[in-house]
């Protein structure tokens, strides 16, 4: 035998079980409550039981014959003394009556007799209860009107239908009860019959049986309760779906079936008359067997979408609209048709979870058939009764059954639910990680491609040569950018992947926040080429530091400015803040955008974004919140739409500074004077380093690092200071920090580039961070090299070392230059201008004592030590080539005129040989190679932003391949050692070259320009 079939033999005898377990508990309660085979019966209108003693515990039916008056209502207190009862129309009749019949009869009178035990006590109490009786109905005993339900009348105009059961407790002295019973039933075409038992007993024993019926009532009523308020529940706070409301609608009504089942009095309140309110207990028997024919199709897996449903719903609808609008009567021929869709559907639903159960054979869906077996135990059992008329208490264990199954199906779907989920998220968790693996791998192996492409884009674009045009050089200025914002990404994406880890940590210190926010500023110019951002803080200088890991806070400000950048694009970013409750409250408010409710409560999910066109990933807030709430901060965000948005974020601050006017003092007084560690003055040569940061124990710990034996070191704590102090000396370094308040280290750098020029003046960075970010906003500015916080020692001074190293032989460099240049005035020119001066003395004394003077400035001139510096005043330079002038003059006479067009009040610097090599050239390679001489004129013109400094010649010109060469990147062995020389020392200088003009057998004229700002 195959395991299947095992596995479906073991469901079928657990379904087997179980039926035989309901059915067992069925029988065993009938066996307690059913009455005993040797009650009486009541013959011809008389219940004797004047031999028998009754029972605190037991009920006795008074089933039997009852004499029964059709179209009479007899009065019960003249019934004696009037005429006998034979003299009117009498019958008997069965109680109860079996089959209803129809009668003209509307009304009638039913009477009984019950002979008591003669020893009885005279004071014992009795009970009798009477059932709902169609339609109308009034109790005497002994004559007297104890109770009713309705109206009784003989019309049906004073005829009041309610059908509702009442139980009435007497005491009786007399040996015999008389019962008279008046009906009437206007409503229906049924006759006045009784078809249910009355009941009768001590009062002990109805109220025994009585209190049965309310305990079994209220279990029943208190189960559908809770399930309903637990379906309530989950649908209010769980699960916010219409499905939902389903099982509390499904539990409900049949809460109200029991309720109106039981006792027909709980819907007078709605003062309704008997046809609706008949119509409104079908109407909700209806719907409590229609949702529960919906709860089972919810609960079913397999079975849900069976066509046959549809069917079931449709006739259940169909038979709520026909109770609407059919009179009584019909509803009465039709009430049967309803059984039978009540018996079919439930049925149909309990084979469909039969099928499911050993078809599935799953834990879970046992629960289901055990819901079935109770519905259908309790649906046999319904029709037995109906059948047999057993008048016993309510059953409540087919209900409680029934609940069972649903309560252990969910809570059996819960935790497998619950199984499947602790499954998939330990599925998600590993490919969350395969994820951030595979995210951190790639964005480490992009990183080097990425970095190559941007640096090669960057020297595409910084060559002067190349001839691209305008509209080209923007797209590759924009493809450089593109490359550095998603260096950006990449950076998050490792961040992201190090915070979820948990291997991020913080080197907390204090921090100056107004020194990172002018720093962040810089390194985010290049972002905000192009829109029309202001971008400004207005935290104040005595703001007091906060605790944070400087790296860290750098990397949360550019990230929240990157942001508000992204989403503005004109207007303003300002960043202000203020202390509240101990903690630094720093706002970041742009006119941006601004961002919807939806938006926002996304925003701080991973890979979410505010705009689905960003060219992110969404990590850049989530981040910055994470760093924050591990500085012991918060993040939030206020924002409207098309408005702006406010970020601000909390952070501690530091001890001892929490009052704002002695921080601001104590600042002061921590202002470093300039502090210069001279060496003794038997040293010859001291490199002088001037270090600027906004904290002093950096400062002390830095200054510390450098021997005062080779090093003379000055320490600023501002960018203001630095710049006076720049101007005071010659400096051999400056080291900056990158974050400086106001005038950030940034700033500053590009300040001292205007001055000074990437090898006269190197210049060491301090960085918090090693991202690509922050080095190319270092170099962008005019860095020369960086160093990245904390400071190893070693790196420092190596790197400070190198840089001044590297200063001093491009100056040797420059000497040799300079050295080179003196060395090419030409032996021949010496020569010749001693024998010009040896011929003057015999023909000319006064010449030759003005010539031997000229000759003695041009020699002074020329080895003027001040040749060596960078730059020379224009009027020394211009002495030089008078001296020049005037020997060449008296050399050649006639052949060499001199022309001067110089502006007057021209107060500029130039490099020193420079004109006059120009002016050498012009004479030596231009008019003198004419026979008959030419022109040679200085030309000096100011304009507003520079100097332009020209020599025109009227030579021979130059052939248009040596002009080519002469204006080549290339070294030219057509170009003079002086030309060549002057055009490099101008472009390092200035970041120009020389500009030629020639055309051949017209002239040349060479020009350079003078920036007025240099």
């Amino acid at each position: 035998m195959s395991l299947l079939k095992k596995t479906t033999i073991r469901h079928s005898l657990f379904i087997i079980l179980i039926f035989i377990v309901l059915t067992t508990l069925r029988l065993l309660w009938l066996t307690y409550f059913l009455p005993s085979s040797d009650q009486p019966l009541a013959k011809k209108g008389i219940f004797d039981i004047h031999n028998q003693q009754l029972s605190d515990e037991e009920v006795l039916n008074l089933d039997g014959e009852w004499l029964y008056y059709p179209g009479l209502l007899l009065d019960p207190l003249n019934i004696d003394n009037s005429k006998s009862p034979q003299s009117f129309e009498q019958t008997t009749r069965t109680i109860p009556m079996r089959d209803s019949e129809v009668s003209t009869q509307r009304y009638g009178t039913y009477r009984l007799k019950i002979l008591l035990n003669h020893n009885a006590p005279k004071d014992h109490r009795y009970a009798v209860r009477i059932p709902a009786v169609s339609t109308a109905s009034a109790l005497y005993i002994n004559g007297k009107l104890v109770d009713q339900s309705g109206k009784v009348a003989t019309d049906s105009q004073n005829h009041k239908g309610q059908a509702a059961p009442y139980t009435l407790y007497f005491t009786n002295k007399e040996p015999e009860i008389d019962l008279i019973l008046h009906v009437s039933n206007f409503d229906t075409s049924i006759s006045t019959s009784i078809d249910k038992r009355i009941l009768f007993g001590s009062a002990s024993a109805i109220e025994h049986h009585q209190m049965i019926n309310d305990l079994s009532l209220a279990t029943i009523s208190i189960t559908l309760i809770l399930f309903a308020l637990f379906s309530t529940l989950v649908f209010l706070f769980i699960y916010p779906k219409p499905i939902v409301l389903l099982f509390t609608v499904g539990f409900l009504l049949p809460l109200a079936d029991e309720l109106i089942s039981y006792d027909q009095s709980i819907i007078t309140w709605l003062h309704l008359d008997y046809v609706w309110s008949f119509k409104l207990s079908t109407i909700i028997y209806l719907g409590s067997s229609f949702f529960f024919i919906q709860f089972m199709r919810v609960l079913l897996v397999k079975y849900h979408n069976a066509k046959s449903f549809q069917w079931l719903i449709a006739f259940y609808g169909l038979s709520a609209f026909l109770t609407v609008v059919l009179p009584i009567s019909w509803l009465l021929v039709i009430n049967s048709f309803y059984y039978i869709l009540y018996v079919v559907s439930f049925l149909f639903v309990v084979v469909l979870a039969l099928k499911e159960y050993l078809e599935n054979q799953k834990q879970s869906t046992a629960f289901i058939a055990l819901t079935a077996l109770g519905t259908m135990n309790g649906i046999i059992w319904a029709y037995i009764k109906s059948i047999y008329d057993f008048d016993i208490p309510m059953y409540p264990f087919d209900y409680l059954f029934v609940m069972l199954g649903f309560s252990g199906y969910w809570f059996k779907r819960f935790f497998e639910n619950k199984a499947q989920i602790n499954q998939l998220i330990a599925k998600l968790q590993k490919d969350d990680a395969l994820k951030d693996e595979f995210l951190s791998s790639s964005s480490q192996k992009l990183w080097d491609p990425m970095n190559k492409m941007v640096t090669l884009g960057q020297s595409i674009y910084d060559n002067p040569n190349n001839k691209l045009m305008a509209d080209d050089k923007q797209n590759l200025k924009h493809l450089i950018d593109i490359g550095r914002s998603m260096s950006f990404t990449l950076n998050d994406i490792l961040d992201f992947t190090r915070l979820k880890e948990g291997n991020l940590h913080l080197h907390k210190k204090n921090v100056s926040i107004q020194s990172i926010v002018y720093g962040v500023f810089d390194m985010l110019r290049f972002i905000t080429s192009g829109k029309q951002i202001h971008m400004n803080s207005t935290i104040p200088r005595a703001f007091p530091n906060v605790v944070a890991d400087e790296n860290r806070l750098i990397q949360i400000l550019f990230n929240l400015l990157h942001n508000a950048i992204k989403y503005t694009s004109a207007g303003s970013i300002k960043i202000s803040a203020h202390i509240e409750n101990n903690m630094a409250v720093i706002h970041i408010r742009d006119t941006g955008l601004g961002m919807d409710d939806d938006i926002q409560s996304r925003l701080f999910s991973p890979y979410e974004q505010g705009n689905d066109n960003n060219d992110g990933i969404g990590l850049g807030l989530l981040i910055s919140k994470k760093l924050i709430e591990l500085h012991g901060g918060t993040l939030r965000i206020h924002s409207i739409p098309n408005k702006g948005s406010d970020v601000y974020f909390t952070l501690p601050l530091a001890e001892g500074e929490f009052n704002e006017e002695q921080s601001y003092i104590e600042k002061e007084d921590l202002h470093l004077p300039i502090e210069e560690h001279n060496s003794s003055p038997t040293v010859e040569k001291q490199f002088k380093i001037l270090m600027v940061d906004d904290d002093p124990v950096n400062l002390t710990i830095m200054r510390s690092l450098f021997a005062t034996s080779e090093y003379a070191v000055t320490t600023v704590t501002s960018s203001e200071m630095a710049l006076e102090v720049l101007q005071q000396d010659d400096w051999d370094l400056v080291i900056i920090d990158a974050m400086l308040p106001y005038i950030s280290g940034y700033a500053l750098i590009e300040i001292i580039r205007e001055h000074y020029s990437l090898l006269e003046l190197p210049i060491l960075l301090l960085t918090a961070r090693n991202y690509s970010e922050d080095v190319f906003a270092g170099f962008a500015h005019g860095a020369n090299d960086y160093v990245t916080k904390p400071i190893s020692s070693l790196e420092l001074k190596v790197r400070s070392r190198a840089l001044i190293d590297l200063k001093y032989s491009i100056n040797q460099r420059l000497h040799l230059e300079t050295a080179w240049l003196q060395a090419q005035i030409q032996p021949h020119f010496l020569f010749n201008t001693l024998n010009s001066i040896a011929s003057l003395s015999t023909i000319d004394t006064d010449r030759m004592i003005d010539l031997m003077h000229h000759f003695g400035e041009y020699l002074h001139a020329s080895f003027d030590v001040r040749n060596l510096q960078r730059v020379v005043p224009l009027k020394d330079e211009l002495e030089l080539v008078r001296s020049y002038l005037y020997i060449n003059q008296q050399r050649f006479g006639n052949l060499l005129n001199i022309e001067w067009d110089i502006d007057d009040n021209i107060n500029i610097d130039i490099p020193p040989i420079s004109l006059q090599t120009l002016v050498e050239n012009a004479i030596c390679h231009g008019v003198l190679k004419q026979g008959e001489g030419g022109t040679v004129c200085i030309r000096i013109k100011d304009f507003p932003d520079h100097v332009a400094v020209s020599v025109v010649d009227d030579g021979v010109g130059i052939d248009p391949s040596i002009l080519d060469e002469l204006q080549s990147v290339s070294n030219s062995p057509n170009a003079g050692v002086g030309l060549r020389n002057t055009d490099l020392r101008l472009k390092r200088i200035y970041g120009q070259r020389l500009q030629i003009k020639s055309t051949l057998n017209e002239g040349t004229t060479v020009t350079f320009h003078i920036p007025k700002n240099k």
